[in-house]
């Protein structure tokens, strides 16, 4: 048996590969496993608009490029949830209007009406 040799891509990178047939494609790695021999091994899902189709045995040599790796859509996904956290954060209710409310649910509660 062989030496494995390391994976270039991670699982969730999006690259473009050279299917058999010479269709170049784009798809997200799904799986990265080890053939026989060593030798690196992708398995990668590329969606369309009938659904979706997974090509397995992928290797390194199939792969042209990387489009975005794992961590930089992570990144940009934190990135859009802080912006709109930003935008919401400018509707925040003052700590004083909050406790008006809840002063008046306490007051409501115990029978005193205004």
């Amino acid at each position: 048996m062989s030496k494995k040799k390391s994976h270039k891509y991670n699982v969730g990178d999006i690259v473009t590969f050279k299917f058999l047939t010479g269709d170049i494609l784009t798809g997200k790695i799904t799986e990265c496993t080890n053939k026989d021999d060593g030798t690196p091994d992708y398995k990668i899902r590329v969606e369309d608009s009938r659904g979706f189709t997974i090509y397995p045995c992928m290797t390194d040599s199939r792969i042209i490029k990387r489009d975005k790796s794992a961590l930089s859509i992570v990144n940009a996904i934190q990135k859009e949830q802080k912006k709109q956290e930003k935008s919401q954060g400018n509707k925040v209710i003052r700590e004083s209007d909050l406790d008006k409310a809840i002063n008046s649910q306490k007051d409501f509660l115990n029978g005193s009406l205004k």
